[in-house]
């Protein structure tokens, strides 16, 4: 079995990142593996030291196969690294495992994905193996463990997945979403995996933006019966939530965790997709907060709109100040 590329994405964050990069070499699979490395050009000047020392430092990583560096002159912006880097490594590879620059894995991470990705080949229900599972927040029964589920909520926290899967995900129109989001039947299968879906792609109708990423691949799924396979216990887990990302605020649900639990390699064995193994609760649980909640009730009573126009509003203000 050959091992499936490895891609992390990274802009400013030299910490978080040389943590990500010694959480792989514990896996004992890394030194067969190609890591590829999306370091993204500066968009601000202030940012430009930051990023030449994350350059620097990818200069000197060890304990690979091969180490590539993508590091374009010009800023491309989440999106278009990813897009960059994604299409960069299908021109030669027909698998990938991803990661950001904020996730470190468990020593058995590399292993879980190049099994999984080998084990569920030719299983056109399942689009990904996700490292992560919020079922690390709950009490997991001994019995389960070991095994695995299904859920339609797409993970980027650390995932494997198949080119022909990953490219099969459509650009989605404003139209589209519209028609959708108007489907009973959709925002109901929507409403599964957490309230917070129908507000967030509100917002995107609201801003006439199309979905990009993560939230194009959930659609993806949810609106064609696809499953992410997931452990019950975690693979990987998230340090970026304390605050200092780009696109997080702090949240201590998460800086709780205990790291050195990630350390202990408990074994997993996979299973053939079953509509009994199914299990979106960890998912729903975890993504029903109180705001997800309120702006759900201010949808209900026409004001959800408005309340996005009067946070743009807050925005421009702020900027000017």
């Amino acid at each position: 079995m050959t091992n499936a590329p490895i891609l992390v994405m990274v802009y400013d964050r030299l910490d978080s990142l040389k943590k990500c990069i010694q959480s792989l070499q514990c896996c004992p699979e890394s030194a067969e593996s190609l890591l590829y490395i999306s370091s993204d050009a500066a968009y601000k000047t202030e940012d430009v030291s930051k990023i030449e020392a994350v350059r620097s430092y990818i200069s000197t990583i060890t304990g690979f196969k091969q180490v590539v560096p993508i590091t374009p002159k010009e800023n491309r912006g989440l999106k278009g690294a990813y897009d960059a880097a994604i299409d960069l490594i299908f021109k030669e590879h027909e698998t990938i495992i991803f990661l950001e620059d904020d996730i470190i894995v468990a020593p058995d991470f590399l292993k879980f994905g190049n099994k999984g990705l080998e084990f569920y080949k030719d299983d056109a229900k399942i689009i990904s193996i996700s490292g992560f599972s919020h079922s690390v927040f709950f009490e997991v029964e001994q019995q389960l463990q070991s095994e695995v589920y299904f859920t339609n909520r797409w993970c980027p926290w650390g995932f494997a997945s198949w080119k022909n899967r990953m490219q099969h995900v459509p650009e989605l129109s404003v139209t589209q979403l519209a028609s959708d989001m108007n489907d009973k039947s959709f925002v109901k299968k929507l409403d599964k995996i957490g309230i917070d879906l129908f507000t967030a792609f509100q917002r995107k109708l609201h801003k006439k933006e199309p979905l990009v990423l993560d939230y194009s691949y959930v659609h993806h799924m949810v609106k064609n019966d696809l499953y992410s396979v997931t452990p019950y216990t975690t693979k990987t887990f998230n340090i970026g939530n304390d605050g200092q990302g780009t696109r997080t605020q702090k949240n201590e649900k998460y800086t709780r965790f205990n790291l050195a639990t990630l350390a202990k390699v408990v074994p997993f064995q996979f299973t053939a997709f079953a509509t009994n193994k199914i299990n979106n609760t960890y998912n729903f649980l975890c993504n029903n907060t109180q705001t997800s909640k309120l702006k759900r009730l201010l949808n209900a009573v026409g004001l959800l709109q408005l309340g996005y126009s009067l946070h743009e509003m807050k925005k421009k203000w702020r900027k000017r100040k």
